[in-house]
């Protein structure tokens, strides 16, 4: 699942913004409900020369149009910038970029924005994890693998890194490893329902039909709106299309 978290005010502390300034806060609320207006209020102070809340205010808006590619690149830009903020901030940005090109269908281009941001900030579990969706996304299994492996070296008990290297560990035939993931993951959190839509997926390709239903059946009945709930209903037509088929044979 693809994030974008909005910066706040306060991680602009290098070129701290007074309220005469550009009204950052209300640029983004403009840009989460009335984003044509954030975009014009943004795009009018950046006409007096580069402001580091406006770009990204900007950038924020057109992701909520859905223009993620042009928003990736400008939050790609907005990071390289010293004036952005200092390496925390400009990191943050970079995940943004990253997120923000995954929403395009970019995962190559999210991959570098992950890379410059884990240049930044070495280790840092939470762009190792998204740098991983890129991965999955280009089906380079084992390159997923090694970074949610290194996410967990450093957040040993992250559900969401777990999850997902259960499912690369599937892609790769590795069903003991990726069983063992969720496993952990669900001792973790039992009630989480993407850890319960792998497991589902696992038990099916174990064979164990019966127990691949009631996942996915745990799934819609704490979830039935969830993204895991539309992927748990197409695997329990799939189970059922497949039980019919069998019973045709017979």
């Amino acid at each position: 699942m693809v994030k974008l978290a909005f910066l706040s005010l306060a991680l602009f502390a290098a070129d701290a913004l007074s309220v005469d300034e550009f009204p950052y806060d209300q640029c983004l609320k403009k840009a989460d409900r009335r984003p044509e207006e954030a975009v014009e209020m943004a795009s009018e102070a950046l006409k007096n020369g580069s402001d580091p809340a406006a770009e990204h205010c900007l950038a924020v808006a057109l992701v909520t149009l859905k223009q993620y590619g042009e928003a990736a690149r400008r939050l790609d830009l907005l990071a390289r910038k010293p004036s952005a903020g200092d390496v925390e901030v400009r990191t943050q940005i970079l995940g943004q970029a990253g997120n923000a090109w995954l929403l395009a269908g970019q995962p190559e281009l999210a991959t570098a924005s992950f890379t410059a941001a884990l240049a930044l900030m070495p280790g840092e579990a939470e762009y190792l994890i998204d740098r991983s969706r890129a991965s999955a996304m280009l089906k380079k299994w084992a390159a997923a693998e090694a970074d949610l492996s290194s996410a967990l070296a450093a957040e040993p008990g992250n559900v969401t890194a777990l999850v997902l290297r259960a499912s690369a560990r599937r892609a790769q035939k590795n069903v003991k490893g990726a069983m063992g993931d969720v496993t952990q993951a669900l001792l973790l959190e039992a009630d989480n329902v993407e850890a319960l839509a792998e497991r589902g997926l696992l038990r099916a390709a174990q064979g164990d039909k019966a127990g691949a239903r009631q996942d996915f059946m745990a799934v819609l009945a704490k979830a039935p709106n969830s993204e895991a709930a539309a992927s748990a209903r197409i695997e329990i037509e799939k189970l059922e299309v497949k039980t019919g088929a069998k019973g045709k044979t017979k």
